[in-house]
């Protein structure tokens, strides 16, 4: 009975980490690309209605849920007696990647969110904000997508493990 927990649980971080690598894999290789040759002021503004209304609940909702989905699989793979050894490592690394990258959300982009309010319409610091921004956002987005593929692999993982006989 364990593994069809195991195995809804790896759907549901497949589910929401691709969500999550998906949005994030527009913003690096599509928006910050573009916002670059646009400028930091036009950036900020755009950020700035962005993080109103559904946009703060929209991040917000699918990094959480990619999240803990993503470390409840781990979770389920401890406890998976049909699961063993080295077959657990991609929801391990999943969930380290994901704790990563919640902790650069946490610490790095969500703080620069403030700094981008207070900031107004300075261009300097605005420009020196959007840099920050997005070299972690890079390094961040990079680990949303490996977390994605690691949720992948450890689904394929328990999709494969053994029936457990009654």
């Amino acid at each position: 009975m364990q593994t069809s927990t195991t195995k809804s649980l790896a759907a549901c971080a497949c589910l929401f980490a691709g969500l999550l690598a998906g949005v994030t894999a527009n913003r690096a290789l599509v928006e910050l690309p573009a916002w670059s040759r646009l400028g930091a002021i036009p950036w900020a503004d755009f950020t700035r209605a962005e993080n109103h209304g559904v946009g703060s609940f929209f991040y917000l909702v699918i990094g959480f849920l990619a999240l803990s989905t993503t470390i409840g699989t781990a979770i389920a793979f401890r406890r998976d007696p049909a699961v063993r050894g080295l077959h657990r490592f991609p929801a391990y690394a999943a969930a380290l990647l994901a704790i990563a990258y919640g902790v650069i959300t946490r610490t790095v982009l969500v703080p620069a969110a403030f700094h981008l309010r207070a900031a107004g319409n300075d261009g300097a610091e605005l420009q020196h904000i959007f840099v920050s921004v997005a070299r972690w956002s890079g390094i961040n987005d990079l680990l949303h997508v490996l977390a994605f593929a690691l949720s992948l692999y450890a689904f394929a993982e328990v999709v494969a493990a053994p029936a457990k006989q009654s």
